[in-house]
């Protein structure tokens, strides 16, 4: 924008210099003339709204250098002041009718009311009037964009300047695409999913369902699929522009007619009968429905024949262009007026087209498999049957291809070997794939090509494993496309590391059977049924929420919405908080959380910056300006109104919820003992699992309101990314291992109750990392005939309890089994992995105009980034002042956001006590509380208080982070102070000083001297090492901790460690946590806190012990200990604990 200014001399002049020096170092010009320029000066009524209002409502002679400037002036303020545009993608169903939109109208209307029709007039009129502009929503186009034209119209500036100022003022860049990120095709790797939002796809999707839906009529012996005349009676029911989902039911209801249905697993006499549960939901096609409801039934001939670029294109061409436009413009009015250019759409119908909304998600597969799999969709095969036929064309050879006849046979044939199929019981080979084998070589076709069919559960797969240089085969990466979770990933990587290890140490072969416990996945019958109906009923109820977002909202502002998913979900938890913010207590309407820009949003209760979890029950619908200021990352028993807030939860009747469905679940288990027969017992198990998932929820959002620490592995994405680390560790494995099975969570701790694992288990569990070894011993000896032996031990405990049979008693896997494995637990070694990322820097592919660039022997060029790997510093901004000779800092905060221990610590005296007084008068509550109550400083004239400087005790010595943009004469204002907010690493420095007396210093280093350290563009000749390699008084560099360093401690000398047995070891093993300094007696210490290795309880459950570590003493979970205690071997310079959990020392044992 300066430069543009510059350029027409509409503002003090700036050399080029200067202006790349604010551009890319963010030096603002300190030029006096230029500050001038920028100053206001009531006086002289010199301020940017008194600019912007005459360059409105008078010709400025742009001769004169100071009209000029004043134009120029006012130009920078509309700069400064315009906002964002929305993108028309990313605002998805949701239009600005909320209380943003709402705010703009009102605004508009009180500049009518003025006689005002101009922006820039208006806030003028109010600043004379000394009222308040600031806080208002304002709108980029209807009032900044209407008044810059304005301001060139009324100064007749060229086209030349009025283009130069647009685009300086209102450009935008685009966000960064996301293409990249997008998952590959699961049967075309080298191509990317197609978004949901293509017509090709929601065809894809209706026949995929239409083809699988079966029924049974009046005349019908079994179940059979659809005749042509039932799927046309349907069909109209996927295109409706109304209903994106719809229940099965409507599907049922039009085929057989009112009443004259039954469902799956309905238990009614009925004429039909349908392989559908009622409230199944059915995926509509809402795009193809948008653009049937503009060009009609044969909307794709109607488009292309309309298209004026379709010359020489395929009808799916013209289909890609027309979707491309709606999926990639951005602005609603360039869109429409694309739609009236290039389709000769009226105005209305423009503007419809750009209307039309699309579903941000992408499928499972490329566009390409798609159009393949289609065609015989549409002719009525099952998907599996389609999917195994739409790549013949490059299974068979082109001659056999080529000929339609052969082709058309070789495809019924197939097709018929697909519908015939039943899996031989006898033969454990048989397979569908194996029949299209023997079909291909017993036809004479070329079998080499049969892998380039496609295959319905086909998923991305991981390259065959190789030997290394000795022969012995390894794990090779396990990083691909279709695992974007990053957990599981860093997973799969250290399985990797571990299992070729093994292999290299020959500890295992090929031939090793392998055993994966799934944590979730392999649920009963009895517990899908209860997940089933669970499920269900939420999406029953999510269609409910829909309906009645859109009638609520309709009969509130006047306008139609289609109620995306977020806003199905703010509904819903709308509903559980009883219209109420639990957090402040404020009543919530409707408009308040639905349109853009809402009051109210979904927040997390558990922070998921500490390890909360994105589930629904760690959500709420909170005041955006509480979460933000207030909660921001703080758990809610951390916040001073928490008791305010427990009473609201308590109001919401959450905890009657969880006490009922306990009551009834204890009814259930009484029920399933007491059941006569089996559908009788299964009805009770299933109502019980089902009960359960609801007080799981209830009670997991109760519980989150009263945690003063998140225990380690509470996140409830844990339990999800531990499927997908078993689902895809048995695929990676695979590639080696021959004999790999899977073993139920359910069932491990069976074993562990019946070979008596369970008590030491539970003593470990959660408090102990070792308990992760006692689930994989057991699973290691579960095999078949443990299994067979689980299932008469049931029945003979059965027996017994009918006193018909004494007490079984299950064998154990040896005589010592139990003995042994509480042994091996008492000397396991914890290899714990904390990798150190801030030495990492991001790289990119060079990409100019979309296109990766290449050097000259073809490979791609990277550009190298400067990456900080973690929060530098604390968010806020502290002020500093002098009193008494002392600087103390200071935080501006908002009368709203003071807590009653504030109030003796702001600064002003004079401000302190008008506050007091407004709290002795009204209360707290209410003086802090803007809407109900203003603190005056001079109510004559007009000067309320909204933000006071209050002092903070905790920060005394805050990082100097820059140099503030305008520089005080002091100079301890100068700089912009932070506090640290975490530290990087100690180095400890040892000697011996003159009297031979062993000494010791340390340096600490924080993350914000680490990262501008490990910056890529970082002097190396100026800084070789991140810290020196001795310290001031000559002594060497010792060691350099981080977190997640381990040491070995010993007490007096390191030959301690020489005799000590794997159970000595495992007592001294502790890993560092964290560092901080101690003053003392005006002295320094480095202050270290180290965690026992085998230590799972989280920092907030335990209390850390001060000093030095003692052969005999009592175990300690957390050690504090100053530098100059610590007498360990330290991890890196000492020793190494191997993958295997084995320590070996660098230098030999210390003898």
């Amino acid at each position: 924008m300066l430069r543009v200014l510059v350029r027409y001399d509409l503002c003090p002049p700036l050399t080029d210099e200067q202006l790349s020096t604010w551009r890319q170092k963010k030096q603002y010009p300190l030029d006096e003339e230029f500050l001038r320029w920028q100053r206001t000066d009531d006086n002289e009524d010199r301020n940017p709204y008194h600019d912007r209002y005459v360059a409105l409502t008078e010709r400025l002679d742009l001769e004169n250098r100071a009209q000029r400037w004043l134009l120029g002036r006012a130009f920078y303020h509309l700069a400064q002041r315009r906002g964002f545009l929305s993108n028309r993608k990313e605002a998805g169903n949701e239009k600005e009718d909320g209380t943003v939109k709402e705010s703009i109208k009102n605004l508009s209307a009180e500049m009518e009311a003025a006689g005002c029709r101009y922006l820039g007039e208006y806030f003028y009129g109010l600043y004379q009037h000394k009222e308040r502009i600031r806080g208002k929503y304002t709108s980029r186009n209807e009032h900044y964009l209407t008044e810059f034209n304005a301001i060139c119209d009324r100064q007749q500036l060229p086209d030349k300047w009025r283009r130069a100022l647009h685009r300086a003022i209102f450009f935008q860049r685009d966000l960064k695409s996301q293409k990249g990120s997008v998952g590959r095709c699961t049967f075309e790797p080298t191509k990317s999913r197609c978004p949901v939002s293509h017509p090709r796809f929601e065809e894809f999707r209706m026949w995929s369902f239409i083809n699988n839906i079966r029924v049974t009529g009046p005349d019908d012996g079994t179940p059979r699929p659809l005749t042509p005349k039932e799927i046309e009676t349907i069909r109209p029911l996927f295109f409706r522009k109304s209903k994106s989902y719809f229940d099965f039911e409507e599907i049922a209801r039009r085929i057989a007619g009112k009443g004259k249905y039954a469902c799956r697993e309905e238990r009614i006499e009925a004429p039909y009968r349908f392989n559908f549960a009622r409230t199944a939901t059915v995926s509509g096609c809402p795009v193809t429905a948008s653009l049937m409801d503009i060009f009609g039934k044969e909307w794709l001939r109607e488009i292309r024949s309309l298209y004026l670029l379709g010359d020489g294109k395929t009808e799916e061409q013209v289909l890609n262009d027309i979707w491309h436009a709606l999926f990639s413009f951005k602005d609603e009015e360039r869109l429409r007026d694309w739609a009236c250019e290039k389709l000769q759409l009226s105005e209305e119908q423009a503007k419809a087209f750009a209307a039309i909304k699309l579903p941000q998600d992408y499928a499972a597969m490329s566009l390409n498999a798609i159009n393949k799999i289609l065609p015989y969709l549409r002719c009525g095969y099952r998907y599996d049957e389609a999917v195994f036929l739409a790549n013949l064309r490059a299974a068979l050879p082109k001659e056999v291809y080529a000929d339609e006849d052969r082709r058309h046979n070789i495809e019924q044939e197939i097709a018929s070997l697909l519908l015939d199929y039943k899996r031989n019981p006898y033969d454990k080979f048989d397979s569908k794939e194996r029949r299209i084998a023997n079909y291909f070589s017993d036809h004479g076709l070329d079998m080499s090509r049969l892998d380039r069919l496609y295959h319905p559960s086909k998923i991305e797969t991981y390259p065959d494993a190789k030997p290394n240089a000795e022969g012995i085969m390894q794990l090779g990466s396990p990083r691909t496309s279709a695992i974007r979770n990053p957990m599981a990933m860093r997973a799969l990587f250290r399985l990797r590391d571990l299992i070729n290890t093994l292999l290299r140490e020959g500890r295992i072969d090929r031939d090793t059977k392998i055993r994966i416990e799934f944590a979730r996945g392999l649920n009963d019958a009895n517990r899908r049924k209860a997940i089933e109906q669970y499920q269900r009923e939420r999406e029953a109820e999510n269609r409910k929420f829909a309906e009645e977002i859109r009638r609520q909202y309709t009969a509130k502002t006047g306008r139609e919405i289609e109620p995306s998913d977020d806003e199905v979900l703010k509904y819903r938890l709308w509903e559980e908080q009883q219209h109420i913010c639990p957090y402040t207590g404020r009543q919530i309407r409707i408009s308040d959380f639905i349109g853009a820009n809402p009051g109210f949003d979904i927040e997390h209760t558990l922070p998921r910056a500490h390890g909360g979890d994105d589930s629904q029950m760690n959500k709420t619908l909170c005041e955006n300006r509480f979460n933000r200021e207030t909660k921001r990352v703080k758990l809610p028993a951390e916040l001073s109104n928490h008791a305010e807030i427990m009473e609201r939860i308590e109001s919401f009747g959450w905890r009657e919820k969880v006490e009922s469905l306990q009551k009834q679940i204890e009814a259930q288990v009484r029920r399933s003992k007491g059941a006569a027969t089996k559908p009788e017992k299964d009805s009770a198990i299933q109502r019980r699992h089902y009960l359960q998932m609801q007080l799981d929820y209830w009670r997991g959002k109760c519980e989150r309101f009263t945690m003063t620490e998140i225990p380690e592995g509470f996140s409830n994405r844990q339990g999800v990314d531990i499927g997908i680390i078993g689902k895809y560790a048995r695929l990676y494995l695979k590639t080696v291992f021959d004999r790999i099975y899977t073993v139920k969570g359910s069932s491990t701790a069976a074993f562990r109750k019946m070979w008596g694992l369970q008590e030491e288990y539970t003593r470990k569990e959660r408090v102990n990392h070792v308990h992760h070894c006692i689930d994989a011993i057991t699973i290691a000896c579960i095999g078949r005939r443990e299994y067979d032996r689980w299932a008469q031990y049931t029945a003979d405990e059965e027996r017994f309890n009918y006193g018909e049979t004494d007490k079984p008693r299950f064998e154990k896997p040896w005589p010592t089994f139990t003995e042994d494995v509480k042994a091996v637990a008492d000397e396991l070694l914890v290899a714990h992995h904390t990798p150190d990322n801030m030495a990492k820097q991001t790289r990119k592919k060079l990409r100019v105009r979309g296109r990766v660039k290449l050097s000259a022997d073809g490979k791609p060029i990277y550009q190298q980034g400067d990456t900080a790997r973690c929060r530098l510093h604390q968010e806020t901004f502290y002020g500093a002042i002098k009193r008494e000779d002392e600087i103390r800092y200071v935080v501006r905060k908002s009368i709203k956001l003071l807590q009653p221990s504030d109030i003796d610590k702001i600064v002003d005296d004079a401000v302190r006590d008008r506050v007091r007084m407004a709290i002795d008068e009204v209360g707290f509550k209410t003086a802090i509380n803007p809407d109900e109550y203003t603190i005056w400083m001079n109510r004559e004239k007009g000067i309320p208080i909204r933000k006071v400087r209050i002092f903070t005790p905790g920060v005394t010595q805050p990082i100097a982070l820059k140099k503030q943009r305008d520089l005080s004469d002091k100079e301890y204002k100068q700089d912009y102070h932070v506090a640290n907010d975490g530290n990087y690493c100690m180095a400890v420095y040892e000697g011996k000083d003159k009297k031979g007396k062993l000494k010791r210093s340390f340096e600490l280093v924080s993350n914000l001297e680490a990262a501008q350290y490990f910056k890529a563009s970082a002097d190396r000749e100026a800084c070789p090492d991140l810290v020196p390699q001795a310290d001031a008084n000559g002594f060497p560099l010792k060691c350099i901790l981080k977190a997640g360093t381990l040491v070995l401690f010993y007490e007096n000398s390191p030959a301690e460690l020489c005799d000590c047995t794997p159970k000595e070891l495992t007592k001294r093993l502790y890993k560092v946590t964290g560092f901080s300094t101690l003053t003392v007696s005006n002295n320094s210490y480095g202050r270290l806190a180290l965690k026992h290795h085998q230590e799972a309880r989280p920092a907030g459950e335990l209390k850390a012990k001060s000093g030095v570590w003692k052969t005999n003493e009592e175990y300690r979970p957390v050690i504090s200990i100053l530098h100059t205690q610590l007498n360990a071997y330290v991890e890196g310079y000492d020793f190494e604990l191997t993958v295997t959990g084995e320590i070996k020392f660098k230098h030999g044992r210390p003898c």
